[in-house]
């Protein structure tokens, strides 16, 4: 079940005694666990029928307090949230926690919100078997472009649009490879709350530490204008922040590639926005990338490629030390954009 048809069933009253959610997304989850025990539990009574095991709890004791019968009130409610009771369980202890699962009291609701898993487990298995999961999964675009701006309207922020999208590529949510939450993009966004002045591109910079991915076209900003001293304080600064220098290599190559197809997609007379989703790229690099194509020639780019290339395989055999091979074609890149 996903996380908005959960939602509308619970608003409607109706929870059952066992829900099980998972998913990759804290801050989701734990506004949802808290609409539970706000709606479900009577306000005066709350803090005696509400229990949270954020940590292993011992079996026992789990099933000790489910037992106890509410105080002032119809139901208890217990969140084992994030408590990593289900991937350590065994042995006897799994089995009574898997017999507990199959006969709950009525009184109690049981919200089991757990992201580490182990589905080889019995326990998990039999909890598939009794539920129907709630899968919080992280924001599409979309999702998040509409969560933003009410994030920013909630801090009385004015943003217009090209801000929120600006924001969002800075922060780096929707990377596949990003650790973001919406915990630290909010954060962003709360950062920013104080600022007297309207919330653009030179805000944004100012408080939002920028990714390497993004950083990587000031590099080749400065090599294009001729600044070559530029790009090596950046290339500095980069390796100085604890980047692996193989990481910044594989990213100036893999944009280099991007500029020269994207060249080519824009001579056959695509738009940087059909590009984007032909190449399955955010439309920030893709329109920045569309910039560079523009200072490039193709031959141009045919050689910085075959440059790349040579210094791929000597990062892989020569044994010569990443950065000066880094900081080699930087100069030859420079040389061939002349």
């Amino acid at each position: 079940m996903d996380f908005m048809t959960f939602f509308k069933q619970v608003k409607s009253g109706s929870l059952n005694n066992l829900t099980f959610i998972t998913g990759d997304e804290p801050y989701l989850i734990d506004n949802l666990t808290k609409y539970l025990s706000d709606t479900y539990l009577m306000g005066a009574y709350r803090d005696f029928n509400f229990t949270v095991y954020d940590n292993v709890v011992d079996v026992d004791a789990l099933i000790n307090v489910a037992m106890t019968l509410p105080f002032f009130d119809s139901h208890r409610m217990i969140l084992l949230n994030g408590s990593g009771l289900l991937k350590t369980v065994k042995d006897e202890a799994e089995e009574k926690l898997i017999n507990f699962l199959q006969d709950i009291p009525e009184h109690l609701y049981l919200v089991i919100a757990e992201s580490e898993l182990d589905k080889r487990k019995k326990v998990y298995k039999q909890l598939v078997k009794l539920t129907d999961p709630v899968q919080v999964a992280r924001y599409d675009r979309g999702e998040l472009t509409k969560w933003v701006a009410k994030r920013f309207k909630h801090y009385e922020k004015h943003v217009d649009l090209h801000a929120v999208n600006y924001f969002i590529e800075m922060i780096n949510y929707l990377s596949p490879e990003s650790n973001i939450n919406l915990y630290d993009v909010d954060n962003g966004i709360r950062s920013m709350a104080g600022v007297n002045e309207p919330i653009t591109e030179n805000v944004i910079n100012r408080y939002i530490e920028v990714p390497i991915e993004h950083n990587i076209f000031k590099m080749m900003d400065a090599i294009s204008s001729k600044q070559m001293s530029q790009a090596l304080l950046i290339l500095n600064h980069f390796v100085d922040g604890g980047e692996p220098e193989i990481k910044i290599f594989y990213l100036i190559n893999q944009q280099f590639r991007n500029i020269y197809k994207i060249k080519l997609l824009l001579e056959a007379g695509h738009t940087s926005a059909t590009i984007a989703s032909k190449l399955e790229i955010h439309p920030f690099v893709a329109k920045k990338a569309g910039n560079f194509a523009m200072q490039f020639s193709k031959s141009q780019l045919v050689k910085i490629i075959e440059r790349l290339e040579e210094v791929d395989l000597l990062m892989k055999s020569s044994g010569l030390p990443p950065l000066v091979l880094i900081e080699k074609v930087l100069f030859q890149i420079y040389e061939i954009a002349k």
